[in-house]
């Protein structure tokens, strides 16, 4: 079960024939014991993922919470089970702009892989998310005892490196508009349902641009019916459309993730 909007749950104990009432955050700790719903721990062997499972921490982020601040040692090497993280460059006039999208499909301290815990980007939740998180020390204990944890994380970082590569050409050669729309894409994807939180400021500085060109931006995906952007939340009316508007970027980078990861 990778659903954690339960206030309570139940859970019966045959042999001791009880019913214990377990409380929102003891259930959301029962359920991540029990399975994960990020796609790289997914994808490990059972006793692999049963030992990541024990010595890992289950972790929740609020909006705008950083995870990784440049040239500042990382603690933690974090696999998100819900939500989006950003991973973000500053720019020379002290501007953050985004180069990826992390969610349930990838993890963020993908450097620890190769023994290096000190990066120059920033990442930070965009939003809210719950995650599975591993000391440095202890990942890397892992991947060295677990060859095929090691591989995911390898072909994975070559993944997001790719992503990076597509965001950077698309920021120079696409509309807003089009960057726009593969953005909440992008997010809508590591979303469940088809509501998320956006702020002007916050789309203007991931796309590295005004927040007079996002305001026209999306105004026009309003106007066309395929979003509903009301204080701070937009509403994905319709997907199709937002396909359509965006550029070919969002299923090229789709794509290349998808061939990266199944390569063996």
């Amino acid at each position: 079960m990778c659903s954690t909007g339960v206030t309570f749950m139940l859970v019966d104990a045959i042999v001791r024939q009880e019913i214990y009432v377990i409380s929102y955050q003891d259930s959301f700790k029962f359920m991540a014991s029990v399975t994960s719903c990020n796609f790289l721990l997914q994808s490990l062997s059972a006793e692999a993922l049963e030992e990541v499972m024990d010595k890992s921490e289950l972790v929740q982020y609020e909006l705008r919470q950083v995870l990784i601040e440049p040239g500042k040692p990382f603690k933690f090497v974090v696999f998100p089970e819900s939500g989006v993280l950003s991973l973000l460059a500053r720019v020379d006039d002290d501007t953050l702009i985004e180069l990826a999208t992390i969610g349930k499909e990838g993890m963020v301290g993908f450097s620890a892989t190769f023994g290096i815990s000190t990066v120059p980007e920033t990442v930070f939740c965009q939003v809210y998310s719950s995650a599975r998180r591993l000391e440095v020390k202890t990942f890397q204990t892992l991947i060295s005892k677990y060859p095929e944890f090691s591989q995911v994380c390898q072909r994975y970082t070559i993944g997001i490196f790719s992503q990076v590569a597509y965001t950077t050409g698309c920021n120079r050669t696409h509309s807003i508009q089009q960057r726009c729309a593969r953005w909440m894409l992008h997010t809508l994807d590591r979303c469940e349902g088809t509501k998320f939180p956006m702020t002007q400021e916050a789309l203007a500085a991931m796309l590295g641009v005004s927040r007079t060109g996002v305001n026209l931006a999306a105004g026009l995906l309003a106007k066309a019916k395929i979003i509903n952007y009301v204080r701070g939340r937009v509403t994905v009316l319709n997907r199709k459309g937002l396909e359509e508007a965006s550029c070919e970027c969002y299923v090229k980078m789709d794509k290349n993730f998808q061939e990266v990861m199944a390569t063996k």
